[in-house]
């Protein structure tokens, strides 16, 4: 058999942890290797094995193990749909590419029934002849669905929740990381008690002053009027997160950036006179952050220049009683 068929490595997902990914290589290692000695039978056997692993590892990712008897082609058509939609940076959604991705998973599928004929795991009371093309089409199937599906088993890590929330607690990130996180972690499709965790976290961690953070994920939401991108439950977070941290203190920016964008953010809420308001609630009984405590004055200033932000009139009340309180406490 020609050794080409195995000339490209599997990439790991960066964010897959190694035991996994041991999972994954031991089928891969143990194929390459009977294209080495030319183990015609253990060559069917892996590449059906490497595309069943990597089936289970994306199961075991999302919290929904297979069972050690799971069918084969239930575990592989499971793992499919739960990644065949996954967003993220350059991974296309279109039909045609998933109606491709579905002819890789159905040419994957017939590994089970060329391993039934050809591959080890039975003992036969007579050997066939397996020609080249049988092994050029085992090998090709599995890593062509395989890489495919590790590509999204990327993003699928990434936007996993609470490792991001995680990572907004103290992890570093550079320019555009948390736009191609917030992708990945598919925003819009997230329940809104997520969507609101998630948006407390992002502006906990700008009030915190990261700005990469801060422009990936308040501005860019700021200069949007599209809540089917930025869903109306993330910027009721982003307004908590920029002014209450995690301890539940009264934080804001050193930049005071955040009083602007709080506003900005709110503009396309139909119910932020709400919002507000249960944020005037919560800041009512909130101890000031000692940072806060150094700048409440220019905190004060700021909230009255941009006031006017918001749309309506009961929105604006409610952000001057926040600005009202805060001059009095100050004043105390």
């Amino acid at each position: 058999m020609p050794t080409h068929v195995l000339n490209a490595e599997l990439k790991k997902p960066q964010a897959l942890d190694a035991a996994s990914w041991a999972a994954i290589e031991d089928p891969l290692n143990r194929l390459k290797k009977a294209v080495g000695d030319n183990d015609r039978p253990l060559i069917v056997g892996s590449a059906k094995e490497l595309v069943e692993a990597t089936a289970r590892v994306i199961l075991q990712v999302r919290g929904n193990p297979a069972g050690s008897g799971e069918e084969y082609d239930k575990v592989l058509s499971t793992a499919h749909k739960l990644i065949e939609h996954q967003p993220g940076p350059d991974i296309a959604l279109d039909a045609p590419v998933r109606q491709a991705a579905n002819s890789a998973r159905k040419l994957a599928g017939t590994l089970r029934d060329l391993r039934n004929t050809y591959g080890t795991g039975h003992g036969r009371a007579t050997l066939q002849p397996i020609a080249d093309e049988v092994l050029e089409t085992c090998v090709d199937g599995a890593l062509l669905w395989t890489r495919w599906a590790l590509r999204r088993l990327q993003h699928l890590l990434l936007g996993s929740l609470q490792p991001l929330i995680n990572d907004l607690r103290a992890a570093s990130f550079t320019m555009g990381s948390l736009a191609s996180r917030l992708q990945s972690a598919n925003l819009p499709k997230l329940n809104p008690e997520d969507q609101r965790a998630l948006g407390v976290a992002v502006g906990q961690r700008a009030a915190s002053n990261t700005f990469t953070v801060r422009i990936d994920g308040v501005e860019a939401c700021a200069e949007s009027q599209d809540d089917s991108v930025w869903p109306l439950a993330y910027r009721e977070g982003l307004t908590e997160g920029l002014f209450i941290d995690q301890f539940g203190q009264t934080q804001v920016d050193d930049s005071r950036l955040g009083v602007r964008l709080a506003a900005e953010v709110l503009l396309p809420h139909p119910d932020a006179a709400r919002v507000v308001d249960d944020l005037r609630t919560k800041l009512a009984t909130s101890a000031w952050s000692s940072g806060f405590a150094r700048q409440w004055q220019e905190v004060v200033a700021e909230m009255r220049l941009h006031k006017d932000v918001l749309r309506t009139e009961e929105a604006r009340r409610a952000w001057l009683e926040i600005t009202e309180n805060f001059a009095a406490r100050g004043m105390e």
